[in-house]
């Protein structure tokens, strides 16, 4: 590796021999490389020396030629942009603006699969589980669970006792014409807790799943059929 020619000025040379009893570790170590490269030594010589890569040595020469000790001073190197930050995390804050659903999805929130999955879509590859978590991180974003809720369409306590009392009139009109049975149905089994998923959002943001009222017409679900009777024991609503 050739020699690379440093000439110091008096002031130079004071400045960086200062270094050597008033400076950091760091740049003692880096303008002790400047100082043996302007006595003559060669760069390969310089790292054995200071137990460093030669092209680390190369890149303290190099900024020392180009900003004097200031350049010494830098403690990092720009590089490339992060590609997780320039090109992941605008598509990332684009998709949380909407539903999944608006991207063509069959859920309400957002899970990691199906961010994996969009940006698939979009740039052509996953992108690794660490630097998913890592983006959502960066972004403001936590993984949380949806606070249980009731349905907005689900009837009040009023409007249940209403419809038992009309059931329970039913029962006993129907039974004063004809001798029936009335059988009760168990619903130990059915549960009644709303179904909650896991998914991304915004920290410090209500996290609800999303429910909105919508139009429909109600159907029967359980029936006791006697000849061309019916009797409707429960009633279900797709509102």
């Amino acid at each position: 590796m050739k020699v690379v020619k440093i000439v110091l000025s008096v002031d130079a040379q004071k400045a960086l021999e200062d270094l050597q009893h008033n400076g950091s570790g760091l740049m003692r170590e880096r303008s002790l490389a400047v100082l043996h490269c302007s006595a003559g030594k060669k760069i390969l010589w310089i790292a054995r020396a200071l137990n460093r890569r030669p092209l680390t040595v190369r890149t303290w020469i190099d900024a020392y030629l180009k900003s004097g000790i200031e350049g010494l001073n830098r403690t990092y190197s720009p590089g490339r942009p992060s590609f997780r930050i320039s090109h992941l995390k605008p598509r990332l804050e684009k998709y949380f603006e909407r539903s999944p659903r608006d991207y063509g999805w069959g859920e309400d929130i957002w899970t990691t699969q199906i961010i994996n999955a969009q940006f698939e879509k979009e740039i052509g590859r996953k992108v690794g589980a660490s630097t998913l978590s890592r983006l959502l991180k960066d972004a403001g974003y936590t993984f949380k669970r949806a606070k249980k809720t009731t349905c907005i369409a689900a009837p009040s306590k009023v409007e249940k006792l209403e419809r038992v009392q009309e059931i329970a009139k039913q029962i006993l009109d129907f039974k004063a014409d004809d001798e029936v049975e009335v059988v009760f149905l168990d619903e130990l089994h059915f549960p009644t807790d709303p179904y909650v998923v896991r998914g991304w959002r915004k920290k410090g943001v209500p996290f609800f799943p999303a429910d909105t009222p919508k139009a429909g017409k109600s159907f029967g679900l359980w029936c006791i059929r006697a000849g061309n009777r019916e009797f409707l024991l429960e009633e279900r609503s797709s509102k």
